[in-house]
C-alpha cells in the first residue's frame, strides 16, 4: 500500500529543517506545492525563504496549534 503524498511530505518535513524545492520534487512529487496546499487547508503552516534567484526552501512550522 502506498503512502499518501501529504503523509510523505509531513514525515519528511517534520524535522523542522529547511528543504529545497528540488528535494521536495524528488522525495514527494513534482507537484509538491499542490500537496503543500492540501496540508495548509488541514491547518499546517509552512515557511518559505528565497535562496537565490527563483530558488526557494520550505519548512514546516512546528508547535502550531492544529485543530483536527
Amino acid at each position: 500500500m502506498t503512502d499518501s503524498l501529504p503523509n510523505q511530505m509531513i514525515r519528511l518535513m517534520s524535522d523542522g529543517q529547511w528543504h529545497s524545492a528540488d528535494e521536495l520534487i524528488e522525495k514527494v512529487s513534482h507537484r509538491f506545492s499542490a500537496t503543500k496546499h492540501v496540508l495548509e487547508k488541514r491547518g499546517y503552516k509552512f515557511d518559505r525563504r528565497r535562496v537565490k534567484g527563483q530558488q526557494f526552501e520550505y519548512r514546516l512550522l512546528l508547535n502550531v496549534n492544529q485543530d483536527t
